[in-house]
C-alpha cells in the first residue's frame, strides 16, 4: 500500500511518537557564550620591521623640509683646491678648473655682458631717434625696437667670440702644457680672423689685431693681480 505522503506505512510506524505527557521537555543547548578565561590565547603576529633606510639612525626627516640647509654656506659656489687646474701658469686672480670651466663661465659672462651693453645702447638710440612731438606710446615703441635690435645682436656676437677664444686657448694649453699670455694672444688673434673671415683681408687683420690685443691685456691683468 502506498502511503499518501510519499512514504510507506512501515516508515511512519518507525518514527518516534510525539510527546503526550505534561512533563516539560528538556533540551540540551550549547552555551552561547564562552568563558574568556578558558579560551585559548591568540598569538600576536610579529610587527613588520622598517627598511634600514627609514630607520631613525640613518634617515633624518627634517632634511626633507624645503628650507632645510639654508643656514649653511652654498657649497656650489665654493671651489675646492684639489679641483682646480694644475696646469703651470693657470693660477691667477680668477681660479679655473680647466678649459671646460672657462668655456662655460666665460661664454655665459660675455653673452650677458653683451646683452646688457647692447640693450643700454639701444635704449639711448631709441630715445635719441624718436621725435620730440611723438606720443609716449610711439616713443616706447621706438625704444623697444632699438633695444631688441641691439641687445641680442651684441650678446650673440660676444658669446660666439668667447666660445671660439676659449676653445683655441684650451688647445694651446694642451699643446704647450703651459698657460700664459702667449696662448691668449694667439687664441684672440685666430678668433678675430675667423669672426671677420667673410669681409676680406683688411677687416680680418683688424679684427685679429683687436682681439689679440684685448686677450693679451686681459691675460696680463688676471695674472698680475
Amino acid at each position: 500500500m502506498v502511503w499518501p505522503f510519499g512514504g510507506s506505512k512501515k516508515d511512519t510506524e518507525s518514527l518516534p511518537s510525539p510527546v503526550t505527557s505534561n512533563e516539560p521537555l528538556v533540551v540540551d543547548r550549547a552555551p552561547t557564550t564562552s568563558d574568556s578565561s578558558t579560551a585559548p590565547l591568540e598569538s600576536k603576529a610579529p610587527s613588520p620591521e622598517l627598511p634600514t633606510f627609514l630607520s631613525a639612525e640613518s634617515f633624518d626627516v627634517s632634511k626633507l623640509h624645503p628650507l632645510a640647509g639654508l643656514d649653511k654656506a652654498l657649497e656650489a659656489l665654493d671651489l675646492e683646491d684639489d679641483a682646480l687646474s694644475d696646469l703651470p701658469g693657470s693660477k691667477g686672480f680668477l681660479p679655473s678648473r680647466g678649459w671646460s670651466d672657462d668655456l662655460c663661465y666665460g661664454s655665459g659672462t660675455m653673452y650677458m655682458s653683451g646683452l646688457a651693453l647692447g640693450g643700454a645702447y639701444g635704449l639711448a638710440e631709441g630715445l635719441r631717434q624718436s621725435p620730440t612731438s611723438a606720443t609716449a606710446k610711439l616713443k616706447l615703441n621706438s625704444v623697444l625696437n632699438a633695444v631688441t635690435r641691439r641687445g641680442p645682436y651684441l650678446g650673440n656676437s660676444a658669446g660666439i667670440l668667447a666660445i671660439s677664444y676659449n676653445v683655441f686657448n684650451g688647445l694651446f694649453d694642451v699643446y704647450r702644457s703651459y698657460h700664459d699670455a702667449y696662448n691668449s694672444i694667439g687664441a684672440g688673434f685666430i678668433t678675430g680672423i675667423l669672426y671677420r673671415s667673410t669681409k676680406g683681408i683688411k677687416p680680418m687683420a683688424i679684427s685679429g689685431a683687436l682681439m689679440g690685443t684685448a686677450a693679451g691685456v686681459w691675460s696680463y691683468l688676471t695674472s698680475a693681480i
